[in-house]
Formats: structure tokens, C-alpha cells, sequence
């Protein structure tokens, strides 16, 4: 029986529309539906966001200044942003004909303004399911190649990885080599202890050819040698499976190694398109910064459905902070993009911790207190931004002494990591959350008076507090 999306829950939404008011009732009927809104009002600010994030639906209005939903999505599909996902046209037209010219156009859906809410989940549904079914047909398993000279291993190996991927089987070193000349493939299992030209010397052959070192390689072993474990690894091995083999322990490490290899080929291939298009050396490796930083601030996000976009909140209120006290345009800017990836260490905590929505046991808070450690070794090696790994690391530390992972006090703790704890509360206790809606002003004021001094620095959260009283100028909640 076919399997269909039975909710919009949590799939990502692009809606471009120039009308406030639309704006406003789309985003309530979506956001109550649980579905992860971005909006534009522009074509080319759609463009950009389409470039950078991956939608599961667009949605778009026909009538706009200076352009229509129909160029806009013309436009979309020549420069392949966003292929195969469905789009809704969203207009005020309700001449019956115009549906089927929308359809030639290129859209799945048309929905009729006023929206309804009923008439808007209903087409979005229909187009969900239908690419659901697109996507499955369309579906290429990964090709794997297995070298091992016993055929009982070979064969086991065969059996359990066949159902999901396309799994070729040699019996020596030699032939593998013979195998990529002929097809290159996603994967290679290979055994370490082989006749004639065992494992570790094709290793070094494979991984000094430029047209195979990509290609990720688990080795299969019996031993229990770490030495030849050390060389494996030093050779460009990934993992180790050892014999004899366990079915779902080699669909795991299959499967992880090769969902890692995706995304590192998705990335290059992300970053090599970026470098092509750009002209200006600082400006190319500003802007492809700032774009990868978007894409991981916006994934770590994603964890929590409850605080989705509380990277971009905490970094745009770190830099107000930093505004306050006169911080340089750079510094500001800066700060921004640390605040932007202050919660990284959460992509190493368990989504099932992150989003429990009863108290925390013991054991779940210490999980969720290592993610401060997880974001600092994420980002070590960003030699571009050194403080990024400041924000990441000490965001948790408390101007008492109290806080963690080391325990920092006063002005121990770095002023950057101080000023992003400030704006780090402030949106966790004005955001909704799992158990309860989001503080109002007053009362988030209130808790941040009685932690000055001792959760957060005082002046900074005394600047915290300026800019709260200042909320009808600086907008913070709406900016939500």
C-alpha cells in the first residue's frame, strides 16, 4: 500500500508575497499547522533564499510590483533553484480559466485569495503527496563494492546490503582495480587481508589516484589489531566493520558513511559553485561565509521546532548590544556571526533530549550541557573568525562562577561570550517553548534585574534592559 504524507507538520515553506496583511494570515494558518515559514516580499530576495536553504513547497503570489508569480517561477526553474518542488500559486483571480493557465505555467496548486485554511492544507497535501511519489520513482541507490577473496563473506555481505543499494562483488584487490576503471562507485568494503595485493596496498594505490580518493572506504577485518586499525586510517580508511559480520551494525556504518560522504560532496560542489560566480576574492569568501553559516545556524534550529530561528534572534540581538556600547560596524557585524553559530554542540545532542517536552532527567541535562564543548571542537579550525569558537564554547558560563563548561567568573569570561549569554536568555525566555508560551516583556525584564550581576554582567545586561524599554522602537518580539 502506497505510503502518503499525512501532515504538513514541520516540512519548510518559502512564501513570496508583497501584501502585509496576506503575510500576516498566511503565517498564522501555517505556523499554527506547525509548518517552518520563511517570507519574502521581494522576487530576488526570493531567489537568494531559494539558492541557499532546501523547501519542501513554495508558495507564490501572481500579482507583485515589477514582476508576476509566473516569471518568478519561470526564472526558478531555468536557474534549477528548487527542481522538484511543487509550487502554489497564490492570487486574487477567480476566473475558473485561469487554473489550467497556471497549471501550463508550471504550478501544482492555485489557491484563491482570501485564503482559507481548509481550501490552503488541502492543495498543500495534494502537492506533498504528489511529489512524495515523484521522489520515490526517481530514487538512484548508491552503487557499493565489496573486496573480499572468500566467497562466504562476500556472499553475506551481499545479502545484507542488496535490498537497499547496488552492491558489486570482487574477489581480489586486482580485479577492484579493474572495476573503476570500467565504474566508479559510491562506496568500497574492502578486506585488509588478501593474496597478492592485500588491502593496505590497494589502500595507497586508490587513495593516490586522483580519480579514486574520494571514494569513501570501510575495511573489513577479523583481527583485533589496533596497529592495523592506525593504518587504515592513516591510509584514508573511514571505518572498520570486523567478522564475522553483524547485518544491522553494517547497515548503520554503511549508511553513515556514506549520508557524511553526501554532504561533504553536496558542500563542495555548494562551495565550488559559490567560487565560480563570485568576482571579488574577500567579497567571494565574505559572502560564502556568511551563506554556510545561515545554512548551519538554520540546521541547528531545526532541531528544536520550538525555538526555530533562535540563532539568527540571539545573533541580532548581540549585535544591539554591541551597538549600545559603541562596538565598530565590523565588531557588530562579527558578533553577529558568532551569535549565528553560538548553539552549534547541539547537533551532537540527541533530538529526542532536545526536544523532551517533561523535565530533563539527570543524565539528560549533563547530555545537554556537553554541547557547549561539541560547538568549541566543531569550530576550532575556522581560522577566519578565531572568536567564533568563544561564542560556542563559554555562552553558558555565568558571571558568578556557577555556570559551565569551566566554571568562568566576572571578567574571566570573554566579553563576546558575556554580551551573547545576555541575548541568549532573553530569546529562550520570550520564546514559546513545548511547556509553555513565550514570557511577556515585563516578566522577562524582571528575571534579567534579579540575574545582573550574578547570571549575566551587569552592564551588558543593563544594556539588555535599555534596549527591553526601548521595545517600541527596536520591535524585538515581532521581529520573531
Amino acid at each position: 500500500m502506497e505510503s502518503r504524507i499525512s501532515s504538513v507538520e514541520g516540512i519548510r515553506v518559502l512564501s513570496l508575497e508583497d501584501n502585509v496583511i496576506d503575510n500576516e494570515i498566511l503565517s498564522n494558518i501555517l505556523t499554527e499547522m506547525g509548518v517552518v515559514l520563511d517570507i519574502v516580499s521581494k522576487a530576488r530576495d526570493a531567489y537568494n533564499m531559494i539558492e541557499n536553504n532546501s523547501y519542501d513547497l513554495l508558495m507564490i503570489d501572481h500579482m507583485m510590483p515589477g514582476t508576476d508569480g509566473i516569471t518568478v517561477l519561470k526564472t526558478i526553474r531555468e536557474r534549477h533553484l528548487c527542481d522538484k518542488t511543487p509550487a502554489i500559486v497564490v492570487t486574487g483571480n477567480n476566473i475558473s480559466s485561469a487554473k489550467n493557465n497556471y497549471i501550463e505555467s508550471g504550478f501544482s496548486e492555485y489557491i484563491a485569495k482570501p485564503i482559507e485554511k481548509e481550501k490552503l492544507l488541502e492543495a498543500m497535501m495534494r502537492c506533498l503527496n504528489s511529489a512524495s511519489t515523484d521522489d520515490k520513482e526517481n530514487i538512484e541507490k548508491n552503487s557499493i563494492l565489496i573486496v573480499d577473496d572468500n566467497q562466504m563473506n562476500l556472499m553475506l555481505a551481499r545479502k545484507i546490503l542488496s535490498d537497499k543499494y547496488n552492491v558489486s562483488v570482487v574477489s581480489s584487490a586486482r580485479a577492484a582495480l579493474r572495476f573503476l576503471e570500467e565504474s566508479i562507485p559510491d562506496m568500497i568494503l574492502l578486506d585488509l587481508h588478501m593474496p597478492e595485493l592485500d588491502g593496505f596496498q590497494f589502500l595507497e594505490i586508490v587513495k593516490a589516484d586522483e580519480r579514486y580518493k574520494d571514494i569513501p572506504i570501510i575495511c573489513l577485518t577479523a583481527d583485533d589489531d589496533h596497529e592495523s586499525e592506525l593504518r587504515c586510517f592513516e591510509l584514508g580508511a573511514l571505518d572498520f566493520i570486523t567478522k564475522p559480520f553483524m547485518a544491522e551494525i553494517m547497515r548503520r556504518r554503511v549508511s553513515c558513511i556514506l549520508e557524511l560522504s553526501m554532504l561533504q560532496k553536496n558542500l563542495q560542489a555548494e562551495v565550488e559553485k559559490k567560487t565560480r560566480t563570485m568576482n571579488n576574492y574577500s567579497y567571494k569568501l565574505e559572502r560564502m561565509t556568511d551563506e554556510v553559516m545561515f545554512t548551519l545556524a538554520g540546521t541547528i534550529d531545526a532541531k528544536d521546532k520550538y525555538t526555530n530561528g533562535h540563532s539568527v534572534r540571539v545573533a541580532e540581538y548581540s549585535k544591539l548590544i554591541a551597538k549600545r556600547i559603541n562596538m565598530s560596524e565590523q565588531e557588530q557585524n562579527h558578533i553577529y556571526r558568532i551569535g549565528l553559530l553560538h548553539d552549534i554542540g547541539k547537533i551532537g545532542v540527541p533530538d529526542e533530549i532536545i526536544n523532551k517536552t517533561s523535565r530533563l532527567t539527570d543524565e539528560e541535562y549533563a547530555v545537554i550541557k556537553t554541547h557547549p564543548v561539541i560547538g568549541a571542537e566543531i569550530l576550532s579550525n575556522m581560522s577566519e573568525l578565531p572568536d567564533i569558537v568563544i561564542g560556542a564554547k563559554y555562552h553558558h558560563e555565568r558571571y558568578d562562577g556557577r555556570g559551565y563548561p569551566e566554571g568562568l567568573s566576572g571578567e574571566n569570561i570573554p566579553l563576546v561570550a558575556r554580551i551573547i549569554g545576555v541575548a541568549d536568555a532573553y530569546d529562550a525566555m520570550t520564546s514559546n517553548r513545548s511547556y509553555r508560551e513565550g514570557l511577556p516583556q515585563q516578566i522577562v525584564r524582571n528575571e534579567i534585574i534579579k540575574g545582573k550581576g550574578s547570571q549575566f554582567d551587569p552592564v551588558f545586561a543593563g544594556v539588555m534592559l535599555d534596549i527591553i524599554d526601548d521595545d517600541k522602537d527596536y520591535n524585538l518580539r515581532e521581529k520573531k
